[in-house]
């Protein structure tokens, strides 16, 4: 054979070498593409069933039993080998509200459209916004599960919780982009305090309107499933060994936080008809 033939030969077996090199690199890359769709997807997923949970606090007392409620849900999931995050909303001082404020750089500085700067925000990764609010996103995706403990407010969240839900839940991030962009598969599950008795809030409606306004207006519209939630009625006018029924009971239902019953936007909405 003579060199050129061989060079041809030589030449072919080379031109084989790269072209499976170059095979085995794309199956690389979309490999890599699969899996970083697929972590994206189920990002919550965990190691060994165990959680990572993200309390969200809203009491400006420590001493209150909405305090004692955080300490006992963040010592009992510890305790059942979950991981645990804490935003205490009032030690952090996050007491912002939605507007200019939230971002490094805006869209459009000349009309301060907010779903348009989140949007916009979060297609750059994030980097507009600012950083107690990069750090708080950060907490929700490295979460399974987001549990908010508060007190009712006015049949509602207290205003610094609703403020953390607006800057926090934004557009682009927790809800958006025609469905495409949401929190699933994270769960989520409400822990409130009321000053009056169970049977005057069912008797008023105000469970209903507030279970409903809740997990179907805010937290299953991002994306979240729902657990059934906690209510620690008339807490102010019970007893000390009342209290303590209460945080074992709180203690047992975070011990076994797996077990809780999800709660569909249908199941949700069916729940609030047969509490009427």
């Amino acid at each position: 054979m003579c060199i050129r033939d061989r060079l041809q030969v030589m030449g072919g077996k080379s031109s084989k070498k790269k072209d499976a090199v170059k095979k085995t690199e794309v199956k690389k890359v979309d490999g890599a593409e699969a899996t970083a769709k697929t972590t994206a997807k189920a990002a919550a997923v965990t190691t060994e069933g165990k959680l990572k949970v993200l309390v969200v606090y809203a009491n400006a007392e420590p001493k209150s039993f909405c305090g004692a409620i955080r300490d006992t849900v963040m010592s009992s999931l510890k305790k059942a080998g979950h991981s645990v995050k804490l935003s205490d909303l009032y030690e952090m001082k996050m007491f912002g509200h939605l507007d200019k404020t939230d971002f490094n750089k805006l869209e459009d500085a000349s009309y301060f459209k907010p779903q348009a700067e989140q949007t916009a925000a979060n297609l750059r990764g994030g980097i507009s916004f600012t950083p107690e609010i990069r750090a708080e996103h950060e907490k929700v995706k490295w979460s399974d599960l987001i549990i908010f403990v508060f007190p009712l407010y006015w049949w509602s969240f207290p205003g610094i919780m609703k403020s953390w839900i607006d800057r926090v839940f934004s557009m682009g991030f927790a809800y958006g982009q025609a469905g495409n962009v949401s929190l699933d598969p994270r769960k989520c599950m409400i822990m409130y305090t009321t000053g009056g008795a169970k049977e005057f809030h069912r008797s008023i409606g105000m469970e209903q309107a507030v279970w409903k306004m809740m997990h179907h207006g805010v937290f299953q519209f991002s994306g979240l499933t729902s657990l059934e939630p906690y209510v620690a009625y008339q807490v102010a006018w019970v007893d000390e060994g009342k209290r303590k029924e209460l945080l074992a009971e709180i203690s047992g239902i975070m011990e076994n936080i797996e077990k809780r019953t999800e709660y569909t936007i249908e199941q949700v909405l069916t729940f609030v008809k047969q509490l009427n």
